[in-house]
């Protein structure tokens, strides 16, 4: 009886001992595969991530510069006051009156009010969309009259109101026979182009919006403009918008980390103005792109192999090398 209980705890060691060899043999081999292939997966996994950021700045400059084209549009179309009254110049003061106040009444929500201004800033007429115009007034010394006089060309700026939307305030002069014959001037509501700026903003992942010269946004997808009149855009975007300006160049774009998040952004400047479109997102909200999953699968999938291979060399190395193979002698 003791001979075989000692046999069984003989085969119980031998067995342990297989056991032990056969693990320690599958587990080298794995790792003798597995640590080449993860470093290579790094690189594979993080190249394909540069490649999505690179995409995703390609994209948000494609975005900001057809946005910039498309508001560019708008402002030729609807905030040009040489466009309004242009035609009606040569006609005389009495044709741009006329020319104003039926502008006015066709499109209150833009032209809340238009003035026709002599050469030298004395209002000859103004009109209202909300109230009846007052006494005269005497744009000479305003800082929109006299650079748009000095420069002869369009000069306006942006207001912000608690309760209205922005509005520009403009002058333009009305050129006759190759000289300022008149000025125009008024106040226009910025209220159309926000909303065509939320429209072209309502796919981003982050933040579209239209910021003025100052910095300040006028209309943003996100909507802070509205609950926050005068809010400054973004630092990210600012200091994209003074590289671009430095460089005199119509965009910029790149990517910033900002308190642990990287951030991407890019900005382009709307033609004929000094108003920029921006976008920022921040990488970790962008969706999963179908080459990231289809990445990650590949790595899962290969590591799957390379355990699977392992337990089948333990298996054919047992086979043929512990002398189950032909012409090899069992020790």
């Amino acid at each position: 009886m003791g001979g075989l209980a000692a046999g069984a705890r003989q085969g119980r060691r031998e067995e342990k001992v297989r056991m032990s060899a056969k693990h320690k043999f599958i587990a080298s081999v794995a790792l003798l595969f597995l640590f080449p292939f993860l470093l290579l997966s790094r690189h594979f996994i993080y190249g394909e991530k540069e490649i999505q950021q690179r995409d995703t700045v390609s994209y948000l400059e494609l975005r900001t510069a057809t946005a910039a084209s498309l508001i560019s549009d708008v402002l030729n179309l609807n905030y040009s006051l040489n466009r309004l009254a242009g035609p009606a110049v040569p006609a005389g003061a009495q044709a741009v009156k006329k020319e104003l106040a039926e502008r006015v009444k066709q499109n209150p929500f833009v032209y809340s009010e238009l003035a026709l201004l002599s050469a030298s800033g004395a209002e000859l007429a103004r009109f209202s969309a909300y109230k009846e115009p007052g006494e005269r007034l005497d744009y000479s010394k305003s800082d929109v009259f006299l650079a748009a006089k000095k420069t002869s060309a369009p000069a306006g700026a942006v207001e912000y109101g608690e309760y209205t939307p922005p509005a520009l305030v403009l002058a333009e002069p009305l050129y006759r026979n190759g000289a300022p014959a008149y000025y125009a001037a008024g106040r226009l509501s910025l209220g159309y182009l926000g909303e065509v700026v939320r429209t072209m903003g309502r796919n981003s992942y982050g933040s579209f919006g239209l910021v003025d010269m100052g910095g300040q946004v006028i209309a943003d997808s996100q909507s802070m403009s509205i609950v926050r009149p005068g809010l400054k855009a973004p630092p990210e975007v600012l200091r994209m918008i003074s590289a671009a300006a430095g460089r005199e160049s119509s965009g910029f774009s790149g990517e910033a980390v900002f308190r642990g998040r990287t951030l991407l952004a890019a900005v382009a400047n709307v033609p004929g103005s000094m108003w920029w479109v921006y976008e920022i997102v921040d990488q970790s909200r962008l969706p999963a792109r179908t080459g990231s999953l289809w990445a990650w699968r590949v790595v899962l999938s290969g590591v799957g192999l390379i355990l699977a291979f392992s337990v089948i060399a333990w298996m054919l190395a047992r086979r043929w090398l512990a002398g189950g193979g032909e012409g090899v002698p069992r020790p």
